[in-house]
C-alpha cells in the first residue's frame, strides 16, 4: 500500500518570514506521524492493529467489562498469557512521538505568536503524556491564527469492530482569509435559524463558541491522507462541544481532489447536455464546497450525547447521512437572507447526488473507510427515488429541485429523530430498507 502522504501545492502568499519558518516544521512533524500511523493501519482486520488479530468481537467486549482501558479511544489491546493488557499510546508510540513533539516545540519557540505557541506546546506534550482534552480545549479557545495544525490521535474509521480507536493523522494548512469570511455568513444565519426551532429545554450556550475556517492546505498524513476529509469538525465528544464550542475546518484543496475524482465525473455521467449546460465547473465546485461547509456546520448540532451508544456501530452511517441531508435543508434560512441563490442551492444538490452515485459505484472496492458514507448516499438517493423526487431512466435528465428540497426535509426530521432517541434496530431497519444499491443500478 502506498504511504500515508498527500502533499498540496497550494499558491500562498502574504506570509511573513516567521511565519515560513513555522510553516516548514509544521509540515516536517506532519511527516514523522507516517511511521506512527503505519503501525496501526491494517486493512485486513475490521479492529486494524487496535486489537489482537484472530481474538473474537465477543472476547473483547467479556474482557472490557472487567478493564475499562479496553474500550479507551488511546489504548492498544495486546494478549499476553492468554489476557488482554491495554498499553496507552503515548508509552506504546513513545519512541515514535518523540522526536515529532521536538519539532512542534522548535515551532513553538520561534513563532511571533504567543497563543500559537502555546497551543504548539499543548499538542507537544498531548503526544507525549495522552492528555489530549487540554490541546482540544485550548485549540477551541484561542483566537484563530493564519498558521493551522492539528496532529495526534482523532477520528474512529480505521475500527470497524467498535468504532472506538482512534488513528493518528496530521494536517497543515493556512488560512483563506476571503472564503472563512463567507463561511462565517452562513455559520450565523444557519445557528442563528437553529435557535428558533429547538425547545427551550435544549442547552445551546456553545453556538458562539463554534469556529469555522477554509484553509489552503499543505500535507495530509496518517488516516487524513487515507480519507482525504474535504471537513473536519472538532472535537468529537459531545461534552466537550457543549462545554468549550467546536472548531470545524474546511480543505480547499481536498474538495478540488474530491471534485475532480466523485463529483465531476458522475454529474457528466448522470445528466443530460440540456440540463448539465445549466452549470458551470465553478458553479459545482463551489456548490462541492458548501455542501461539506453545511455539513459540518450541522453536525455541530446534531450531536446527540447517547447516539453512539444507542445506534452503536451503525452510528457514522446515521451520523453522515444526518448531516448531509439537515445541511441542504437549513439552505432555507440563507436563502430566505438572500445569502444564498437558488443556483448555488442546486449546485449544492447536483454535488451530493454526485459524490452519492460515486461512493455507490466504488461501493466494492477496498476502501473500506467510505463505506458508511456509500450507504448514506444510497438510502439518500433510494428515499428520492422512492418519493419520487428522482425518476430512473437510464440515467437522472433532469431533476426536480422542488420534490428534492421537499423530501429532504421529511429525511431530515427522521434521521434527527434516530440520533436523538433511535436505536440500533431503527438504524439498521432504515438501512434494510433504503440501502439495497440495486435498486439504483440502472441509474448509472
Amino acid at each position: 500500500m502506498n504511504k500515508p502522504l498527500v502533499e498540496f501545492n497550494p499558491r500562498i502568499s502574504g506570509l511573513t518570514e516567521n511565519q515560513k519558518k513555522v510553516l516548514k516544521l509544521l509540515i516536517e512533524a506532519a511527516k514523522l506521524i507516517i511511521p506512527v500511523y503505519e503501525q496501526q493501519e491494517n486493512q485486513k482486520y475490521p479492529g486494524a492493529n487496535f486489537y489482537p488479530h484472530g481474538i473474537t468481537k465477543q472476547e473483547i467486549e467479556n474482557a472490557a467489562r472487567e478493564d475499562t482501558k479496553i474500550f479507551s479511544p488511546y489504548t492498544i489491546v495486546e494478549k499476553k498469557n492468554g489476557k488482554l493488557l491495554t498499553i496507552p499510546y503515548h508509552e506504546k508510540y513513545a519512541r515514535l512521538l518523540e522526536p515529532i513533539a521536538e519539532k512542534l516545540r522548535q515551532a513553538a519557540n520561534i513563532t511571533e505568536n504567543k497563543e500559537f505557541a502555546k497551543r504548539l506546546e499543548l499538542q507537544a506534550d498531548a503526544l507525549t503524556d495522552g492528555n489530549y482534552d487540554e490541546s482540544s480545549i485550548y485549540w477551541m479557545s484561542m483566537k484563530p491564527y493564519v498558521l493551522n495544525i492539528n496532529i495526534g490521535p482523532v477520528e474512529r474509521y480505521d475500527d470497524k469492530l467498535f468504532f472506538i480507536k482512534t488513528s493518528y493523522q496530521a494536517w497543515v494548512g493556512v488560512m483563506d482569509k476571503k472564503e472563512t469570511e463567507r463561511v462565517f455568513k452562513y455559520k450565523d444565519v444557519i445557528l442563528s435559524a437553529r435557535r428558533k426551532v429547538i425547545m427551550p429545554s435544549e442547552k445551546i450556550d456553545y453556538y458562539d463558541k463554534v469556529q469555522v475556517r477554509v484553509d489552503d492546505s499543505l500535507i495530509f498524513t496518517g488516516l487524513m491522507s487515507r480519507t482525504k476529509f474535504v471537513g473536519v469538525n472538532l472535537p468529537n465528544d459531545p461534552e466537550l462541544m457543549e462545554k468549550y464550542g467546536s472548531e470545524i475546518t474546511i480543505s480547499k484543496q481536498a474538495n478540488e481532489a474530491r471534485f475532480d475524482e466523485e463529483v465531476l465525473p458522475a454529474f457528466n455521467k448522470l445528466f443530460s447536455h440540456e440540463f448539465s449546460g445549466q452549470f458551470s465547473e465553478d458553479d459545482l465546485k463551489s456548490g462541492s464546497l458548501y455542501l461539506v461547509v453545511l455539513h459540518e456546520l450541522t453536525h455541530t448540532y446534531l450531536r446527540y450525547r447517547s447516539s453512539e451508544r444507542n445506534l452503536q456501530d451503525l452510528f457514522p452511517v446515521i451520523d453522515e447521512l444526518a448531516a448531509y441531508v439537515m445541511g441542504i435543508k437549513v439552505c432555507g434560512s440563507l436563502l430566505l437572507k438572500d445569502i444564498m441563490s437558488q443556483k448555488q442551492l442546486e449546485s449544492i444538490i447536483i454535488a451530493y447526488l454526485g459524490r452519492s452515485f460515486s461512493l455507490i459505484q466504488k461501493g466494492n472496492d477496498n476502501d473500506k473507510s467510505r463505506m458508511h458514507y456509500a450507504i448514506g448516499g444510497t438510502i439518500f438517493i433510494n428515499y428520492l427515488l422512492e418519493s419520487g423526487a428522482l425518476k430512473e431512466a437510464g440515467g437522472i435528465h433532469w431533476p426536480n429541485f422542488a420534490k428534492i428540497y421537499y423530501s429532504l426535509d421529511e429525511l431530515a426530521t427522521i434521521l434527527e429523530r434516530m440520533l436523538y432517541q433511535g436505536t440500533r434496530a431503527d438504524a439498521e431497519a432504515l438501512i434494510k430498507r433504503f440501502g439495497d444499491t440495486k435498486k439504483i443500478q440502472n441509474t448509472h
